[in-house]
């Protein structure tokens, strides 16, 4: 096991494109962190750029105790999951797991006891004599996975492991690979784009966007308290709902006023919006926090807001329902399935005021 830490790490392409900027970032020894983002983010080049595969243009990268910038990929005791996961198509099961060890000099009864140990801990001993084109994609995954875990290394590296795989795979090797965390206790850097992964997988989530890190927290407290406007829209499927809004004082307290309605704001948020009186805010509400009429939560601090329902996406436990407000502008929620919404009608869904969060109009921060 070992600490990761980012000082100011950038890395410039020749053309002037900076990929990462000033990444600043600490990774706990044993911790399972991910690294999230959108395409083009500057997640996968920080992962790179840990394993040496990208030179750093500036700043200190340490694993541990030592600093790695100049130190060549093979010397960081990393091992690296690949999205491709790139097994070599005329070895065994066992060579491709054995190979790095090989290559080490490590002796063959101690690669055989590796390579045998790793093959149990995923299922996998039966396939030690197959091809790669003799397994399925999950099997591949595995190998791929066992093939890192044979090298005993201080930290784990994962490129998106699980893109290649369908969504009942995916979803049952998100929780092996969470078991595998934990049975061994070492550090892993999780890459991904998908949301969902990051939040069932990691202890600690770091969102990235445009090379720039926006926030690092806890899986929910991202979820409840996101930094600004772009960690609120990507982490939650689906996204959070905004709305353009000014903040105003009546007789009865704060509210924002949208366009079309009002909502009273939070009474223990008071103080913390008093200052911002006056000012176009982005008002934001996740769909789980908006309410059909006949099967509102209990507990909410609900207010009506008239909507015309439009697409009703059906998906068993819930259902996902597309509304119009009257300029034209639309929200999502996430209703009750038993909830009988019909194309076209008009109806008061239920705004849960509680979920409230604002956004300062500008820097797109949290107020």
């Amino acid at each position: 096991m070992a600490t990761v830490k980012f000082e100011q790490v950038q890395k410039r392409y020749d053309n002037g494109f900076v990929a990462v900027k000033d990444l600043n970032l600490e990774i706990g020894e044993g911790e399972f962190l991910v690294l999230v983002g959108p395409s083009g983010c500057g997640k996968t080049t920080s992962l790179r750029m840990l394993a040496g595969l990208e030179d750093i243009s500036s700043g200190n990268l340490h694993i541990g105790n030592q600093r790695v910038n100049d130190i060549s990929a093979k010397d960081r005791d990393i091992a690296m999951v690949f999205q491709s996961y790139a097994l070599y198509p005329h070895m065994s099961v066992f060579e491709n797991m054995a190979f790095s060890l090989d290559l080490q000099g490590v002796s063959k009864a101690d690669i055989k006891t590796r390579v045998t140990q790793a093959a149990a801990q995923l299922g996998i001993e039966p396939l030690l004599s197959r091809k790669p084109k003799q397994l399925s994609g999950g099997q591949r995954q595995r190998v791929a996975v066992g093939r890192a875990i044979v090298r005993n290394p201080a930290v784990f590296l994962m490129d998106e492991p699980l893109s290649n795989l369908d969504a009942k795979l995916r979803v049952q090797a998100r929780a092996e690979l969470s078991k595998l965390h934990r049975d061994l206790g070492t550090t892993f850097v999780y890459v991904t784009h998908d949301q969902v992964e990051a939040m069932t997988m990691g202890s600690r989530i770091a969102v990235m966007n445009g090379g720039i890190l926006q926030q690092v927290d806890t899986p929910q407290n991202l979820y409840d308290h996101p930094a600004n406007v772009f960690v609120a829209g990507f982490m939650g499927s689906p996204s959070m709902n905004f709305f353009e809004a000014v903040v105003q004082s009546t007789e009865q307290g704060l509210v924002a006023q949208t366009e079309t309605f009002t909502l009273p704001l939070p009474h223990d948020r008071q103080a913390r919006y008093e200052g911002h009186v006056g000012q176009q805010v982005i008002l934001g509400l996740r769909p789980e926090q908006i309410h059909h009429p006949s099967y509102a939560a209990p507990g909410i601090e609900p207010v009506a807001v008239k909507a015309e329902v439009g697409v009703v996406e059906m998906m068993g436990h819930e259902a996902i329902a597309y509304f119009t407000l009257p300029n034209a502008s639309e929200f999502i929620a996430r209703v009750d399935p038993r909830a009988k919404l019909m194309s076209g009608e008009t109806l008061e869904m239920l705004f849960d005021t509680q979920g409230i969060h604002l956004f300062d109009k500008a820097s797109e921060a949290l107020l």
